[in-house]
């Protein structure tokens, strides 16, 4: 089924004809009236009953005709929409994220995004991914990014990045010059995690507790910044994938290191939304982030992959 097939149809049923359908679609009559015969194939119905020269809606094209003037309707919208943002008329983005998420990678895709559509408005919630799906529910927020995925069948849920947990030091720690850790490198060291009550957490825990292995969480709290702290105060080892760390690994302050025959659950980041509330400038800024986070996305190495 195609918007040509649907046009058409439109146009017939507004015209009541099909050669003044052709006209007005500038079609050679043939042509209108294969697309007809295709969607009627399509649908397993006929739409149209022509007899006398006239042509009129069938039972099942009276059905069809107010899903196709929906249907064109919302294209129509689209095309309003676009146009506007190409005009740089201002819209409002009304986003969801964790607080990691918010403190890291958000600044500067929101900067190049406001670059490229100046004048758009912006709201901003860090909740967790639970409060996100209740958010996205009640319409207070159009679009998600979260660590985890839910138990919500009407929301979409689209992967962006995923990463094996690596040991992440400073660059004073003595394992900071190891291409790879093993786990049991990984215990001698007092381990920086998040609070007992995350998510994150209860994996890790989860993970070592499958092992039979005992570990020293010995640094807890639910501030990334906190843990940063820590991390260049050679306090311990925390375990994550790197990308809250970006900035820092980049500029040398920390050190990010393989584990070999890695146990963890990959680190995941998802945008989530409901695809029929989905507007154009919605779609726009998920288009943006996906290039955006795909500049992140790391090779999986041949120890990455045997461990897991």
């Amino acid at each position: 089924m195609t918007f040509d097939q649907i046009l058409t149809f439109v146009t017939i049923y507004r015209l009541g004809s099909i050669s003044k359908a052709a006209e007005k679609l500038y079609l050679p009559q043939p042509t209108v009236s294969h697309r007809i015969k295709q969607l009627e194939r399509e649908l397993g119905k006929p739409l149209l009953i022509r007899a006398n020269g006239t042509v009129r809606l069938s039972q099942e094209g009276s059905a069809f005709l107010p899903y196709a003037l929906s249907a064109l309707n919302s294209l129509d919208q689209g095309r309003e929409a676009v146009d506007q943002l190409k005009q740089g008329m201002p819209g409002t983005l009304s986003l969801g994220c964790n607080n990691s998420f918010a403190g890291t990678m958000l600044p500067p895709i929101l900067e190049s995004f406001m670059a490229e559509h100046p004048g758009i408005a912006m709201k901003v919630y860090c909740y967790s991914t639970e409060e996100q799906v209740n958010m996205l529910k009640s319409k207070h927020i159009q679009i998600g990014i979260t660590r985890y995925t839910a138990n919500a069948p009407d929301i979409t849920f689209k992967l962006l990045y995923a990463h094996p947990a690596y040991a992440v030091i400073s660059r004073d720690h003595p394992y900071a010059k190891r291409d790879m850790l093993t786990l049991q490198d990984v215990l001698k060291e007092r381990l920086i995690l998040y609070e007992s009550d995350s998510i994150s957490r209860k994996k890790i825990d989860l993970t070592f507790k499958d092992l039979n292995m005992l570990y020293d969480p010995h640094y807890e709290t639910n501030n990334l910044q906190l843990i940063k702290f820590w991390i260049k105060s050679t306090m311990g080892i925390f375990l994550s994938c790197p990308l809250y760390m970006q900035p820092e690994i980049e500029s040398g302050e920390m050190v990010a290191i393989p584990i070999e025959h890695n146990p963890f659950p990959l680190n995941q980041i998802f945008l989530m939304y409901r695809e029929e509330d989905v507007s154009s400038l919605d779609y726009w800024f998920i288009r943006h982030v996906e290039r955006q986070m795909k500049l992140f996305r790391p090779k999986e190495t041949g120890e990455e992959r045997g461990g897991r």
